[in-house]
């Protein structure tokens, strides 16, 4: 009996640690997008980033990244994000993203990110942005 209970358990978990995984990088593309979307639109901040030669090199030659990136994967990214948002609030984003964003709503989740994300970890996200989209062009 206990080992029925035991492995009911450890199927349970498992479960879980693939649930999580799957929403994590869900999660990721879905924050990826709206980053990366929203970069887009503001074509001034990425002619910003590429006129830093180590940058340009980075993600147009996939050179090593610069040292003062706190990351430089998105999965990376995603764990500094969740860290800040809590499940509630990334379920919200993630369903206004599936939804489709108006202009202001766009804007409204950059300036939420401007303010829970350090000047360096925003830059850091807008820089994984630009990599993944150069990855799917």
């Amino acid at each position: 009996m206990f080992k029925w209970i035991l492995w009911f358990l450890l199927i349970l978990v498992g479960l879980g640690f693939v649930g999580y995984n799957y929403a994590m990088d869900y999660a990721s593309d879905k924050v990826m997008d709206q980053v990366s979307n929203t970069l887009v639109a503001n074509e001034e901040e990425v002619n910003k980033l590429l006129s830093d030669p180590q940058i340009k090199k980075y993600i147009e030659a996939n050179e090593e990244p610069p040292e003062n990136l706190p990351f430089t994967t998105k999965e990376e990214a995603m764990k500094v994000v969740s860290k800040k948002y809590s499940v509630n609030e990334m379920v919200e984003m993630r369903d206004k993203v599936r939804e489709g964003l108006t202009t202001s709503e766009k804007e409204e989740i950059y300036q939420d990110l401007k303010s829970k994300l350090s000047k360096e970890e925003l830059e850091a996200l807008k820089i994984v942005a630009l990599k993944e989209m150069k990855k799917t062009q």
